[in-house]
């Protein structure tokens, strides 16, 4: 199985296994496998990128829908981008000290987001999403934090729970969770704990839960019941943020505005980011000596120099392009009916879902069409082996991706689509074979 792919990457190979004697399983982000060992396979070493593809260090070609977690919808190694960070090389690396690029950026930031008052940088999204946790329960004078199930808000304690279905983790302390795209899921939940919460943290639109998008009025009913009962609404827009319009999505695209919001991927351009801002009357618990207030951190590379300059640049491109993303987004709803045809077509049991840019692709135990999309549906049909047998199959047709897919960049050409059709038509008739 997968003969071809293992003849034609020796060295990706050899470097697996070096990588399993010195790391956990062998990498050091548990997705990195990209589905690959089950299969009984390894996953690609990849040396360089540019545009809409990248190339492993066998020399072997791939589309790329991955597009470094998402983060790189100008295409890797965007000319810009590059000349920025390398400008910034020539006076530092990091000082650990104020920088001018900082204020900049987060003018920048505030631009594009005008509710975002307030707003500190971080490292990463994992610790955007922990420090908002935070300021909410110091605000709230409350505990308890809502999340949807199935949503990814990072590794840290404060959200790391209901992950994967069926949801039954216990939350390392003071968390529950409602499913995604439920009112009567979320009506229970504010019935049972609507006094003891803190804040709800929930992604515009469902990412590692299954690329689920809201149904109308999902979100601004989320901002009614929160309002109402004081709870603060947390949206993590670190995937969508400047992915399905020059800003944030959960405002001007499904009508909610949140109280806090998080930011990384595409806003840094790729470079490590994490932001986390809204209310200034919350944001403002973050400020040295704030009365009420308590240690919140930014580590060490917080506001690096090359972050800075790299989101700098990326915002300045994408301002550019910020009449484009209509397009974008369009050709990648077309996109999408074509692999849902092609599903049908192939009679496999497979859902393209998203928004926008946003293409996941989930291999199911049965027909999914016409059903509504929470966690909790798309997590008991999913079917991981077939899931992981379906991306190796695009990988060996030199078609990168995870979650199905990936999310489709300004650089993506018709000739990379159709190339990725056709592997998808190739991976389902032999997923459906070996079924």
């Amino acid at each position: 199985m997968l003969e071809k792919y293992k003849q034609a990457t020796p060295k990706s190979r050899d470097l697996w296994n070096r990588a399993l004697k010195v790391f956990a399983g062998g990498v050091n982000h548990n997705i990195r496998t990209f589905g690959m060992v089950s299969p009984g396979a390894y996953p690609p070493y990849i040396k360089r990128g540019k545009g809409s593809k990248i190339w492993d260090v066998d020399g072997n070609e791939y589309v790329d829908w991955w597009m470094t977690h998402y983060s790189h919808i100008l295409g890797h190694n965007h000319p810009r981008v590059r000349e920025a960070i390398q400008k910034q090389m020539e006076d530092c690396i990091h000082l650990g000290t104020l920088n001018e690029h900082q204020v900049i950026f987060a003018e920048k930031i505030q631009e594009a987001i005008p509710y975002l008052k307030r707003m500190r940088f971080c490292a990463t999204g994992s610790e955007a999403a922990m420090y908002a946790v935070r300021l909410s329960r110091l605000f709230t004078g409350k505990r308890l934090v809502a999340k949807a199930r199935g949503g990814w808000h990072g590794g840290s304690d404060a959200l790391g729970y209901h992950i994967r279905y069926p949801f039954s983790d216990d939350p390392f302390y003071d968390g529950v969770s409602f499913e995604f795209n439920d009112r009567d899921s979320v009506d229970l939940l504010m019935k049972k704990y609507g006094t003891e919460l803190a804040a709800m943290v929930v992604e515009p639109v469902l990412g590692a839960g299954g690329g689920i998008p809201p149904e109308p009025d999902f979100l601004p009913y989320l901002r009614e019941e929160t309002e109402t009962r004081g709870i603060l609404l947390i949206f993590d827009e670190i995937i969508t943020g400047f992915r399905l319009r020059y800003g944030a999505a959960g405002k001007d695209i499904f009508g909610a505005e949140p109280d806090l919001l998080t930011l990384g991927k595409i806003a840094a351009g790729g470079m490590p980011l994490g932001v986390y801002g809204g209310r200034e009357d919350v944001m403002a618990l973050a400020a040295p000596g704030a009365k009420g207030g308590r240690w919140v951190g930014g580590g060490t590379f917080s506001s690096h120099p090359l972050s800075m300059v790299s989101g700098i640049a990326t915002l300045d491109q994408l301002r550019s392009l910020s009449d484009d993303y209509a397009s974008l987004n369009k050709r990648g709803d077309g996109f999408r009916e074509k692999l849902n045809q092609i599903m049908m077509n192939k009679n496999v049991n497979a859902l393209a879902t998203g928004y926008g840019s946003m293409l996941f692709i989930n291999c199911l135990k049965g027909d999914f069409r016409g059903s509504t999309l929470t966690g909790s549906s798309i997590g008991e049909a999913f079917d991981k082996r077939s899931q992981d047998m379906f991306q190796a199959r695009l990988m060996e047709q030199g078609v990168f991706g995870y979650h199905g897919l990936g999310a489709i960049s300004f650089e993506h050409s018709e000739q990379d689509l159709e190339k990725t059709l056709e592997a998808v038509a190739i991976a389902a008739k032999k997923l459906k074979w070996e079924a």
